[in-house]
């Protein structure tokens, strides 16, 4: 039998990322992505996709606004943001000050975006997003069953490689290879995902890789 391994590029990216499906009762269904994130912002600018911002520096520490309401953090100091962005998009951002001066603020954490009713189907991303967030992705999936949050699913192991279904053109992709999708995944939300082919066999499939989710009004 042989044996397919993760690349250990790949498995660093699995051990932060986080997605996954629950099924809804009577409204749709529910995305969670889970991610990490690390920012670095200047004097003045916002933390990407929240509406922290970075306005003073003193002795006493950095002075943000978060929401317009004003606070001033620590380096230590933890700095969350939470918001429902649009109908069915819930965004979370537990962060931490790794760092903070007169020039630049920096932060760690993660960022958590919560789709409800969800139905994924391929489609363009408009334009004019008003929020975007890239996180890490990572998917174990069982033969016969789709790609969370997209229109793909896993047909088994070939000769040819791993065995897709809802993919563009050639459907077989071999450990290493990419497997892309980009659509809607309800009325407010839209994503871009390129994975990679981390580990097959004849009833599993694993991939990692990234996801751009944008948010419209």
């Amino acid at each position: 039998m042989t044996r397919h391994f993760i690349p250990a590029a790949l498995l660093l990216v699995l051990v932060v990322a986080g997605c996954s499906f629950i099924p809804g009762r009577g409204d749709g269904s529910v995305l969670k992505f889970d991610g990490a994130t690390e920012q670095t912002i200047g004097m003045g600018e916002s933390i990407p996709g929240s509406n922290i911002r970075f306005v003073g520096y003193s002795d006493l520490g950095a002075e943000v606004l978060i929401d317009d309401q004003r606070a001033v953090k620590k380096q230590g100091d933890s700095l969350d943001w939470k918001a429902t962005l649009a109908p069915g998009v819930d965004v979370s951002m537990p962060l931490r000050i790794i760092l903070a001066d007169e020039s630049r603020l920096q932060t760690v954490g993660t960022v958590q975006v919560t789709i409800s009713n969800a139905n994924p189907q391929p489609a363009v991303v408009p334009p004019g997003a008003a929020y975007s967030y890239k996180v890490a992705m990572g998917h174990t999936v069982r033969k016969g069953d789709r790609i969370p949050g997209t229109t793909i699913t896993f047909r088994g192991k070939s000769d040819e490689g791993a065995q897709f279904e809802g993919v563009d053109g050639y459907p077989y992709r071999r450990i290493g290879d990419s497997v892309t999708w980009t659509g809607r995944l309800n009325n407010h939300a839209h994503m871009e995902t390129t994975m990679r082919v981390a580990a097959y066999t004849e009833d599993l499939l694993t991939l990692a890789g990234l996801a751009e989710i944008k948010v419209t009004p």
